[in-house]
């Protein structure tokens, strides 16, 4: 039995797909399976028991894998964690990076660069042109959030890989904070995408030893790092909201 998350009715050879999927994985495992295919784009593997079944969800990639990743699905919901379940993580881990072009990438909506003391536009140009030969190809805008209350930490910005896009808290968006400042964060995210993730031993390094070099390599990155440590409760203050 399958079932789909989508705001609109799949195609009748995805419909199909799935209930060959939840049957092979059913008749691995020897239980009754209810497969739910969804976009999710950060879990793309879950499943609970529930009411004598198998309650299995999957991305939509899953659709049309071949026998040793169906096998791998199965082996993921059997019971135990030892070398068995970990090979089926290997296997999934390994099936996802290769498809990841079928993963949906997330909607950003109109972004504007423009703040009210900071152009993230202008930013990012200069720091393209003068750091990385305009090689960089991405779109930034601020974000949207309010207040921070009980917070010690703040994610000053985020690259999003699949849609190639960086976006930066709106905190950072007054005159209190510098434009060197803004400037590190934006070039921080900017390297997400010179220096993408590392892929080893199954584990994914975000920030690695290049992606630190480099980030060193920026003029104003030993002042950000202060001028961060020294106003962090500026930053944790409420932002004007947008």
């Amino acid at each position: 039995m399958s079932a789909f998350d989508a705001r609109e009715a799949p195609r009748p050879d995805r419909v199909a797909e799935a209930e060959r999927l939840a049957d092979a994985v059913a008749a691995r495992l020897g239980e009754p399976v209810r497969l739910v295919v969804h976009d999710n784009r950060h879990t793309m593997v879950s499943f609970r028991r529930e009411r004598g079944r198998i309650q299995f969800r999957v991305h939509h990639l899953f659709l049309g894998c071949p026998p040793e990743v169906v096998e791998a699905l199965a082996g993921f919901v059997r019971p135990g964690r030892g070398d068995g379940r970990r090979t089926a993580s290997r296997t999934i881990d390994a099936w996802v990076r290769d498809h990841r072009d079928r993963i949906a990438p997330p909607r950003t909506g109109r972004m504007q660069a423009r703040g009210r003391v900071h152009d993230l536009q202008a930013i990012l140009d200069r720091l393209n042109a003068e750091h990385f030969e305009g090689t960089v190809e991405v779109r930034i805008g601020w974000g949207r959030s309010g207040a921070l209350p009980g917070r010690r930490s703040i994610r000053t910005g985020v690259y999003l890989h699949a849609a190639r896009a960086i976006r930066i808290h709106p905190a950072l968006d007054r005159e209190e904070v510098p434009e060197f400042y803004v400037a590190s964060v934006v070039f921080h995210e900017m390297l997400h995408q010179v220096v993408p993730p590392a892929e080893r031993g199954g584990r994914r390094t975000i920030h690695g030893r290049e992606f630190r070099r480099q980030e060193r390599t920026f003029p104003d990155h030993a002042r950000s790092q202060a001028w961060e440590r020294e106003n962090v409760h500026l930053l944790l203050a409420s932002p004007r909201r947008r």
